[in-house]
């Protein structure tokens, strides 16, 4: 833990924590985090959106236990470490966008010895959008947009068939259908 003090740059102190706490989880035999909602969007825009928590996934006995070693303190269902400056807010087992969302989890190697799992751009973008339209949240509709654009820079094709399944599930599919047409998404073949 001591290293994690020595990154001055949150985004990369906050990667590498997931990394640390992902290993120590699936160490002691627990399921691999999986990291959503803002820390997921600070990872793939390298910090272009940040945040001040990292919202996981993961065991709950495990996890509190981890965290308690760690001299994590818990307000609520955050727990925090004022040394690492680390706020972790956890927000249940897992996906409850169900196993295909579970299944198209990304993994991202950190170093040789250390990864991440984050939820994918889909969800992540219907995510957003429902963030959006249910709780009017217009940053979030921008930062949908953003998510579009990051699959194209991959050089990534957008699965346009599992996000109007997700959006017509979750009631946001003209919002989504606005979204991709403004960004060329059907057109463009992404």
């Amino acid at each position: 833990m001591e290293i994690l003090k020595k990154i001055d740059d949150m985004v990369k102190r906050r990667a590498l924590f997931i990394a640390f706490f992902s290993k120590e989880v699936t160490k002691r035999g627990g399921s691999f985090p999986i990291v959503v909602g803002g820390e997921a969007l600070e990872i793939y825009t390298q910090g272009g959106y940040t945040t001040g928590d990292i919202d996981i996934k993961s065991p709950k006995e495990l996890s509190e236990q981890i965290l308690y070693e760690w001299n994590f303190i818990k307000k609520g269902r955050v727990w925090f470490n004022k040394d690492l400056d680390i706020y972790i807010d956890w927000l249940g087992e897992g996906l409850e966008e169900g196993r295909e969302a579970e299944e198209r989890v990304n993994t991202i190697v950190i170093d040789e010895d250390f990864e991440i799992k984050v939820i994918s751009i889909e969800d992540l973008i219907i995510d957003r959008l429902n963030a959006s339209k249910w709780w009017s949240d217009s940053d979030s509709l921008m930062w949908s947009k953003v998510l579009i654009e990051v699959k194209k820079r991959l050089d990534e094709k957008i699965d346009i068939a599992y996000l109007k399944k997700r959006g017509s599930a979750e009631g946001i599919e003209e919002l989504l259908n606005d979204v991709l047409n403004e960004m060329g998404a059907y057109n463009a073949g992404i």
